[in-house]
């Protein structure tokens, strides 16, 4: 099912872990940690309530910074209703639009053929009903970021998404930073 789920391209991410944004698995730090040494890519899913933005601008963010050791994916926890219109336009500004990218349920990610190595919820809190079990057992971490308010004047819709993007980028960025150094970290102590 994987392969159904590999997107063309993968690119960056940010990890900004503030007290209490990591949302404990049921595997041990030790076992995530040594599954990831032999990665050749670590599988990244965002998830918020609906999959309409946040989610989907950390995936083609990610997409964009993470390169070929990281592939990104976004879903739905609850409902699903469809990217919404200012954030695909907004997305194609930004050259960041690509046919990946939909709304679509997490439960597709709940398969064991499908595990990740990080599920990521974005948003101003963790939303409803996350599942607490995933295959593979990956971290499961919460990146409060502020929810765009898309109803408004046409600048304060602009203004809240422009602002939701840019604290997503510099969190993806991070991200890969972090997860790229441990990669050569181990590297280097392999060989």
């Amino acid at each position: 099912m994987l392969a159904a789920l590999e997107p063309d391209l993968a690119e960056p991410a940010l990890l900004h872990r503030r007290p209490g944004s990591f949302i404990p698995s049921n595997s041990a730090p030790a076992n995530r940690a040594a599954k990831r040494i032999h990665a050749t890519h670590y599988n990244v899913l965002f998830l918020c309530a609906d999959n309409s933005v946040n989610s989907t601008l950390a995936e083609a963010l990610l997409r964009r910074w993470g390169g070929e050791r990281f592939r990104a994916f976004s879903a739905a926890v609850s409902r699903r209703a469809g990217i919404h219109p200012l954030a695909a336009e907004f997305l194609r500004a930004q050259r960041l639009w690509h046919p990946a990218l939909y709304s679509k349920s997490c439960r597709k990610f709940l398969a064991p053929d499908a595990p990740m190595d990080f599920v990521i919820s974005v948003g101003e809190q963790v939303p409803e009903g996350l599942p607490q079990a995933w295959p593979g057992h990956p971290e499961v971490i919460h990146w409060h970021i502020s929810d765009p308010k898309l109803n408004g004047s046409p600048k304060e819709q602009a203004n809240s998404l422009r602002k939701t993007f840019v604290e997503l980028e510099n969190r993806v960025r991070l991200f890969v930073l972090v997860y790229e150094r441990e990669a050569k970290k181990i590297a280097r102590a392999a060989a």
